[in-house]
């Protein structure tokens, strides 16, 4: 797969970045709260919450949000892998293994159908950490402050 959106900061378009990190931090939120009560909740809104945290981070770079609406669409693998292409290099520990576990029932609206193995096969909790830390690393590597007046963290 190639990029044939624009790489250069310079055409970034850093205020819908600034907007999809801070809709990746709610929805990670919505996950936080949902854990105990709503499992399927988490799951659908950790899912979610990588995709914008991801697509943030490409729009920082200059690609474009047509690009990673046909391109990537709801593929969160492909979204870290396109990340990791366009410079992305503090991925925190698990991403890859929740982003491949997500992906598949998550492109295909089908989250509330895994199967109980797929369910068992990761710590939920642990999994919103690891969210919370992808958010946290594509705001410390974006260029957006100045578009959002730096903005909350959490």
């Amino acid at each position: 797969m190639t990029c044939s959106g624009p790489r250069r900061r310079d055409g970034a378009d850093r205020p819908l970045a600034a907007t999809f990190r801070r809709n990746a931090a709610s929805f990670h939120l919505s996950a936080e709260h949902a854990l105990e009560r709503h499992p399927e909740g988490t799951r659908y809104h950790l899912a979610i919450a990588i995709e914008l945290a991801l697509k943030a981070y490409l729009l920082d770079r200059g690609i474009t949000d047509d690009w990673n609406r046909i391109q990537i669409r709801h593929d969160l693998v492909k979204a870290l892998r396109s990340a990791r292409r366009a410079g992305f290099r503090i991925e925190p520990a698990g991403l890859a293994d929740l982003a491949a576990l997500l992906s598949p029932f998550y492109q295909t609206h089908t989250i509330a159908r895994m199967p109980a193995e797929s369910i068992a096969a990761a710590n939920w909790a642990q999994a919103c950490q690891i969210v919370r830390t992808l958010i946290d690393a594509v705001e410390a590597a974006a260029t957006w402050g100045e578009a959002d007046g730096g903005g909350d963290r959490r």
